[in-house]
This record gives structure tokens, sequence and C-alpha cells, in this order.
């Protein structure tokens, strides 16, 4: 009775995720201004972890000689962060420019953090080929907000449709396989 109520809640639990991937999906290309909003609450989140915990890498690095350009990417990622939660309809409506000025000083910083340390770290190429990516990546979307702020929003409604579409083929999928292991099983 364990097995069949496992295979149950299985199967059920992944045609439940699959739907709700797919209605997000859809309600996203409806709602594309909703949308952006989760994404800057997300964003804001993401930023100020990510300048928490730089901070606190260059607080425990500081005996090491952490780098003030590690100093300034946290504080730039804190300001991010708390712009996009402390003032969220300002954000929202600058969000793109505001994620693509955030790429490009991250990126410069990272690339300048790289050029300073270059003999002290290994493989100083690599951070400073993501800092390169980074501030160009910013660039674009800086510069083309629109059309970085429509192709952003479009990716996660697009995703989310076909993820929600793969687990409703997966979750009947496996409920056909629990049906079949519960009949050999003769339950």
């Amino acid at each position: 009775m364990a097995m069949r109520e496992f295979f149950t809640a299985m199967w059920r639990t992944i045609l439940l995720r699959g739907l709700a991937s797919l209605i997000f999906g859809v309600l996203a290309f409806v709602y594309p201004g909703v949308t952006l909003a989760v994404v800057v609450t997300l964003f804001g989140v993401y930023a100020l972890v990510d300048g928490l915990l730089g901070l606190w890498g260059a607080y425990r690095g500081k005996e090491e000689g952490t780098s003030v350009t590690s100093l300034l990417t946290a504080l730039v990622s804190i300001v991010a962060g708390l712009v996009c939660l402390l003032a969220p309809d300002f954000a929202t409506r600058y969000v793109v420019v505001l994620v693509g000025f955030w790429n490009i000083a991250a990126g410069l910083l990272q690339l300048i953090g790289a050029l300073v340390m270059w003999k002290d770290i290994e493989k100083p190429g690599l951070l400073a080929l993501a800092g390169v990516a980074g501030a160009v990546l910013g660039g674009i979307i800086a510069f083309n907000p629109s059309f970085a702020a429509e192709t952003m929003i479009r990716i996660i409604a697009a995703t989310a449709v076909l993820v929600g579409l793969v687990l409703l083929v997966f979750g009947w999928q496996l409920r056909t396989a629990a049906q079949n292991f519960m009949k050999a099983r003769g339950a």
C-alpha cells in the first residue's frame, strides 16, 4: 500500500508542477509587466546576497590584502539589490538599464581585479574574461533596454511553458508506469 501511495503522489506532484509551470509561462506571455516586477525582486535578492557575500569575503580576506575592487564590486551589488528591493517601482521601470550598468560595473571591477592580482592568483585570465564578458553583456543590455527586457521575459515565459509541457508528459508517463508496476505486483 505504501508503494501505491508513493507512486500516486509522485505522478500527481509532477503533473501539478508541470501545470503550474505551464500556467506561469502563459501568464508571463500575457502579463509581461508582472513578470518583470517578479524578476526585479529576484534580481534584487540575488544582487543583495551576492554583495553581502562579497563584503564578507572582503572582510575575511582583509589580512591577506583584499583588493579594493573586491570591496567595490560587493558595494555595487548591495546598492543594486537595495534599489530593486526598496524602490521596486523605480527599479521595474529601469531594471534593464540597472542590470546593464550593474553588469558593466561588476565586469570592469572584475577585470581590474584580475589585472591587479595577475601574479597572485591561478588562471587570472578566466577572471579577466568573465569581467570582459560581463561588461560587454552589460553594455548590450544597458543600451538596448527595451529589446533586452522583452527578450528576457520571453525567454522566461518560453522556458516555463517548455518545462511545464515536459513535466506534464513525464507525469503522465510516470502515472502509466506506476499503474503497470502496481499491476505487476498484483495490487
